[in-house]
């Protein structure tokens, strides 16, 4: 699956921390703040990472939230960068908890994971097929 990927990641920022994972085998890579950030509650704040990153079509970086730092109320917003994106990886952030909390220079702020995505075009029909078991029940369907 992963034959043809690579991943090139500029560092253009000083301060600015080069993604890796924390344990060899983990999913995701953990991204740093380049400057110190502060995220006040309940507001969306843009995080600096430093980084522009390169790799080839039928892949999507995904950048979710860490562990430890949603447990203190920190959510990850609009988290998916497509292949051509060549700007900087920013992390847009919101602090869900009741006080501000403030990030040096270099601490983790989310994870980047890559993943194959498909890249086909989607076709238009009449209806979709509902012979499934599940049908059209969601929400709760399968139990809690």
């Amino acid at each position: 699956m992963f034959e043809d990927f690579y991943l090139n990641i500029e560092l253009f920022h000083p301060e600015a921390v080069m993604p890796i994972r924390s344990i060899n085998g983990d999913a995701g890579l953990d991204l740093c703040v380049c400057e110190k950030t502060v995220l006040r509650p309940n507001v969306l704040t843009k995080a600096h990472i430093g980084v522009k990153i390169e790799f080839p079509i039928g892949y999507a970086a995904i950048i979710k939230e860490k562990s430890g730092l949603a447990l203190k109320g920190i959510e990850i917003k609009a988290g998916v960068i497509d292949h051509e994106y060549r700007g900087e990886v920013i992390v847009l952030a919101k602090n869900k908890s009741i006080s501000p909390i403030i990030l040096e220079t270099g601490n983790k702020i989310a994870q980047m994971l890559i993943m194959p995505v498909w890249t086909g075009k989607p076709l238009q029909v009449g209806k979709v097929n509902k012979n499934t078991v599940r049908k059209d029940k969601g929400f709760g369907s399968t139990g809690e």
